[in-house]
């Protein structure tokens, strides 16, 4: 009996630890996409500041 309950909180912390590190390995991975978008919008946003890149003025009325 002792050996089962031991076998069966093995294989739940084994799965346990799975889960931990898939969910950090996913929040690492957004924080990472996150800061390529920002990275990407803030040259964006350069190069419109110094007129690389035309946006004409938009007024919907």
């Amino acid at each position: 009996m002792a050996k089962q309950v031991a076998e069966r909180d093995g294989a739940l912390r084994a799965y346990a630890l799975r889960l931990v590190d898939s969910v950090y390995n996913a929040s690492v991975y957004s924080v990472i996409g996150y800061t390529a978008l920002l990275a990407m919008l803030a040259v964006m946003a350069l190069a419109v500041c110094l007129k690389i890149i035309y946006v004409p003025e938009f007024h919907p009325w």
